[in-house]
């Protein structure tokens, strides 16, 4: 093995808490190192032998202290052992964090991304410079929750949580079976069983309050995937129990932006002289629904006749608006 091989991000993760360690000087020994890494005894062997052999850093072990320490000052540089695709991927994926800034998960894979990529931050900043993130709403998640959701999805524990409607109108108190955390756009939900609803449910976390973890297990379904209940469209963070077939009008503008995404698997686009109409199956109703309204007058559904009258709706109640004063 030459000093240039390349190593993975858990790897070098693990070199550089190992490095970390030894430089505060308390001497500390492989257990240490597992226990901190949660790593097996073997591969904390190896990972000192890599900075050791392939890294030369000047590890030695005081039999006296029972840990290892350094003989001289070190800093490991993992320029030369990132690949080039691999940190232009990872400061890439700092940038895109910034949708989540506002969730506790930021911290901490930024953290992760800044321990890996340090090093070679200075030496390349190009591709900084040169990816953005466009701003949007922020939604802040208190912390105290999501370790408390992170603690119930770790043990199988049932949460129990008030819970306050989209309108804002009714509050129930819920007891849920935690399946997954759902990121959508900055905006933080669980998925997961709700007892009182007897179905699966999604919820914002943003709209949960006194949550107390039960010492009630559950058994996690074999397919808890919240992907999987999308019904292969890519609407975000809602779904319902019914899969529908949409089909949908574009006009304007929009028929050339609705043709920049892939809003569903199975979706197919005809062309005529004046509009863009596109067919695909979800189960994403509300999200579809304020996708159409957002378009405004470039757009009308046509498929399902439920979506076709709220949009009517919509329509009627904007056009009653008009006539309000200023």
């Amino acid at each position: 093995m030459s000093k240039q091989t390349k190593i993975t991000y858990r790897m070098i993760e693990r070199l550089s808490k190992i490095h970390e360690m030894i430089k505060t000087g308390n001497f500390p020994n492989s257990n240490d190192f597992a226990k901190e890494t949660e790593s097996s005894a073997a591969t904390i062997s190896r990972d000192i032998e890599y900075l050791r052999d392939r890294m030369n850093a000047p590890i030695k072990y005081d039999y006296n202290q029972k840990g290892f320490f350094y003989t001289k000052n070190y800093e490991p540089n993992f320029q030369n052992y990132l690949s080039e695709k691999d940190f232009n991927t990872l400061i890439a994926a700092k940038n895109l964090l910034s949708h989540y800034k506002n969730t506790p998960i930021y911290k901490e894979a930024c953290n992760l991304i800044n321990l890996i990529s340090e090093s070679c931050i200075n030496k390349n900043t190009a591709l900084i410079e040169r990816i953005t993130v466009a701003p949007t709403e922020e939604v802040a998640i208190n912390q105290n929750l999501w370790n408390v959701i992170q603690d119930a999805l770790n043990k199988n524990l049932i949460l129990k949580f008030d819970y306050t409607n989209r309108w804002g109108k009714q509050t129930e108190q819920r007891k849920v079976h935690p399946y997954q955390i759902v990121l959508d756009n900055g905006i933080c939900y669980l998925f997961g069983f709700d007892e009182l609803r007897n179905e699966e449910r999604i919820f914002s976390l943003a709209r949960m309050k006194n949550m107390t973890l039960t010492e009630q297990k559950f058994d996690l379904p074999k397919d808890f995937e919240f992907n999987n209940r999308l019904g292969n469209s890519n609407f975000g963070g809602f779904f319902s129990s019914k899969k529908e077939h949409y089909k949908i009008e574009f006009y304007g503008e929009a028929r050339t932006i609705i043709k920049e995404r892939k809003w569903a698997d199975n979706q197919s686009f005809k062309e005529s002289k004046y509009k863009t109409t596109i067919e695909f199956e979800s189960t994403q109703s509300l999200k579809i629904k304020n996708w159409v309204l957002s378009n405004g007058c470039k757009a009308r559904p046509i498929k399902p006749n439920w979506l076709f009258e709220e949009w009517k709706q919509n329509v009627l109640e904007m056009n009653r608006m008009l006539n309000w004063p200023l």
